[in-house]
C-alpha cells in the first residue's frame, strides 16, 4: 500500500477535528467596515490552533447586526440539526447587536449543544466568568451600536431639515449632485460641494408615463407593478444599486414619492425600533423635499387613492376575472356579491351567478342570487340608455354654441379666496401671539383670549370650506365620462374582462342588486332582483351606511 509522505499531508485542521460554521459579517455602518478577509483569516488561525475544521464560510455582506433577518439564522438551523459543532465569529459583535435576538438565538445554540466561539477574544463560556465576561462584550457591542445609530438618526434629521434623503444615492428621474466628489485638480483627494438632485430631462416624459401607465391615464386598464419594471428594464433604466428593477423595488419607489417632490420618512410619533423590527414599520408620512417635483400634485393624490384602493381590495379583485368583478353589492347587507359555480348537466359552470358572501354565514336576512349574464346584459343596457341620454341632450347643430359651464373657474376664484383668507387667519394668530409676548401690558384680562378664540374660529371655517371644495372638485363630471362609456359600449366584445372591469371602475361606484320580497312563496315580486348601477358622478346613495 502507498505511503503518503508528510510533506505532501494537509494539516489537521483540514483532515479531523470538529466541524464549525464560520459566520462572517460587515456592518452598514462604514466607521465599523472591516473587510471579510480579515476576519477570514483570523478564523483560519483559530482553527489551526486545535484540532477543528471550518466547512463552511458564510458571508453577510453590508448586514446590519440590529437585528436577526440574516445568514446566521441559517447557521443556527444548522448547528440544531446536527451539521456543526457551532459557529465561529471574528468578534462577538458579529454575531449580533440587539439584547433580545441575542439572548434568543444564542439560546437555540446553546439548547442544541453547539457553541458560539470568538476568534480573537479568548472567553469560555462554561464557567460564569466566561459568561459575564461574553455578556460584557455583548453589552460592549449593543452600546457601539446605539451610539453610531444615535449619530446617523441626527444626520438623517438634519438632512431631511434641508430637504434631502436621508441616505442620499441616485433617484430615478433625477441626476444626484453629491456632497463629496473628487477634487478637480488635486489627483487622489476630494472636496465638497452643496448636496442637490437636478431632475434628468432625458427621463422626465418617461417618469410621467410610469405614473400614467399606473393610474391608467390614456390606457385601457392600470398596468402592475411588475409589468411597469418590465418596461423600465427595457428603456435601460436600473435601480440606485444598478440592478434591474423588480416589481418590491418599483413598488417602494413609487410610494416614496421622490418623484413628487417629496421624501418618505418613519413617522416621528412612532416609538418602534425601526431597525430592529428590519424595517418593516408601515407608519410613514411624507415631508416637502428641496428637489423640483416631476410629476403634479394632482397625480400625486390620484395615485394615493388607487393605492389605497387597491389595498382594500381581495387578490382576486385586483386581478379580476369577470367584468363585475369587485364591483357587485347585495341590496340585503350592503356587502359584497361574488361570482360563484353551478352544476348543471352539461357539468360544472364557473361564474355562473352572483351570490352574496354573508349568505354562506347566515349573516343577511335577504341574500340575493341572481345569474351573471343577467347582471352583465342589464350593465350594457345602463350603458347604452346613458349615452343615448347624453345624445339627446345635445343642441341640435343649427343652434348657436351655448356658454360653457365656467363652474370650474369659479371653483378655482373660491378656492383662491378661502386660501387667502386661511392664510391672512393664521398670520394674524402668529402677530398676536408675538405682540402679546412682547407687550403683555397692552392686553387688558381677556382681550387677547377673545380676539385668538376669533381667529382660530375664522381660520377653522376657512379649513373646513376648502376641504369641501376640494370634495367637490374631487367628483367626476358626467360629460369627462361619457366618452369612455361610449368606446366600451362599442368595443365590448373585443374587450378583455379585465379592460372592462377597469373602465367599468371609472364609470360605476357599485351595481346594487336587491332581491323582492324577501323570497316568500306566494308574495308578489319573489324571486325577482333589482339591478341598480351607481354611477360616480352622482351622489352616492349608501355614503352614510356603507359597510
Amino acid at each position: 500500500m502507498t505511503q503518503i509522505l508528510d510533506t505532501f499531508r494537509g494539516s489537521p485542521a483540514d483532515e479531523a477535528g470538529e466541524p464549525w460554521l464560520a459566520y462572517l459579517r460587515v456592518s452598514t455602518w462604514r466607521e465599523d467596515k472591516i473587510s471579510l478577509d480579515l476576519q477570514r483569516t483570523a478564523i483560519q488561525a483559530w482553527a489551526k490552533r486545535g484540532p477543528r475544521r471550518v466547512i463552511e464560510y458564510v458571508e453577510d455582506p453590508d448586514v446590519t447586526g440590529r437585528n436577526f433577518k440574516r445568514k446566521i439564522m441559517g447557521c443556527i438551523r444548522r448547528v440544531e440539526a446536527g451539521e456543526a459543532r457551532g459557529i465561529v465569529v471574528w468578534k462577538f459583535s458579529r454575531f449580533g447587536r440587539n439584547d433580545t435576538g441575542i439572548a434568543v438565538n444564542l439560546a437555540r445554540v446553546e439548547k442544541a449543544g453547539g457553541d458560539l466561539i470568538s476568534a480573537t477574544e479568548d472567553v469560555d463560556a462554561r464557567t460564569a466568568v466566561g459568561r459575564f465576561n461574553r455578556r460584557i462584550l455583548f453589552d460592549l457591542a449593543t452600546f457601539e451600536s446605539d451610539r453610531a445609530g444615535e449619530q446617523w438618526k441626527e444626520t438623517h434629521q438634519w438632512r431631511r431639515a434641508h430637504g434631502l434623503p436621508a441616505t442620499g444615492g441616485r433617484r430615478l428621474g433625477y441626476i444626484w449632485h453629491p456632497r463629496r466628489i473628487p477634487h478637480p485638480t488635486d489627483l487622489g483627494q476630494w472636496t465638497t460641494q452643496r448636496e442637490w438632485y437636478e431632475v434628468d430631462e432625458n427621463a422626465r416624459a418617461h417618469i410621467e408615463g410610469l405614473w400614467a401607465r399606473k393610474l391608467g391615464i390614456g390606457y385601457a386598464t392600470p398596468d402592475g407593478y411588475g409589468n411597469l419594471a418590465g418596461w423600465l428594464n427595457s428603456l435601460g433604466y436600473r435601480t440606485g444599486d444598478r440592478n434591474p428593477w423588480r416589481a418590491d423595488s418599483l413598488r417602494n419607489y413609487m410610494l416614496a414619492g421622490f418623484p413628487a417632490g417629496m421624501l418618505r420618512i418613519h413617522h416621528p410619533d412612532c416609538r418602534c425600533d425601526y431597525t430592529a423590527n428590519g424595517g418593516n414599520c408601515t407608519r410613514w408620512i411624507h415631508i416637502d423635499g428641496a428637489h423640483e417635483a416631476i410629476i403634479t400634485p394632482e397625480t400625486w393624490e390620484r395615485y394615493e387613492a388607487h393605492v389605497a384602493e387597491r389595498r382594500r381590495m381581495t387578490p382576486r379583485v385586483r386581478n379580476p376575472t369577470y367584468p363585475l368583478t369587485g364591483l357587485i353589492r347585495c341590496g340585503g347587507c350592503r356587502a359584497g356579491a361574488a361570482a360563484t359555480s353551478a352544476r348543471r348537466a352539461s357539468g360544472q359552470i364557473l361564474g355562473y351567478a352572483y351570490m352574496c358572501g354573508q349568505s354562506r354565514h347566515n349573516q343577511c336576512d335577504n341574500p340575493v342570487w341572481i345569474q351573471r349574464l343577467i347582471v352583465e346584459d342589464e350593465v350594457k343596457t345602463w350603458l347604452a340608455r346613458e349615452i343615448a341620454a347624453d345624445i339627446d341632450a345635445a343642441p341640435a347643430a343649427d343652434l348657436p354654441p351655448m356658454p360653457t359651464d365656467d363652474s370650474p373657474v369659479r371653483q378655482a376664484r373660491e378656492r383662491v379666496r378661502l386660501e387667502a383668507e386661511h392664510t391672512r387667519a393664521t398670520n394674524a394668530l402668529t402677530n398676536l401671539a408675538v405682540d402679546r409676548a412682547k407687550n403683555p401690558e397692552a392686553y387688558p384680562e381677556g382681550v387677547f383670549e377673545g380676539a385668538r378664540t376669533v381667529l382660530v374660529q375664522q381660520k377653522a371655517a376657512a379649513a373646513e370650506a376648502l376641504e369641501t371644495l376640494a370634495a367637490i372638485e374631487a367628483t367626476p363630471v358626467r360629460a369627462d365620462l361619457i366618452p369612455l362609456a361610449v368606446g366600451l359600449l362599442a368595443e365590448w366584445d373585443t374587450f378583455q374582462p379585465a379592460e372592462k372591469n377597469g373602465i367599468l371602475r371609472s364609470l360605476i361606484r357599485r351595481v346594487a342588486l336587491t332581491r323582492g320580497a324577501k323570497g316568500k312563496k306566494g308574495a308578489e315580486g319573489s324571486g325577482m332582483t333589482t339591478i341598480d348601477v351607481h354611477p360616480v358622478w352622482e351622489p352616492d346613495p349608501w355614503a352614510d351606511e356603507t359597510p
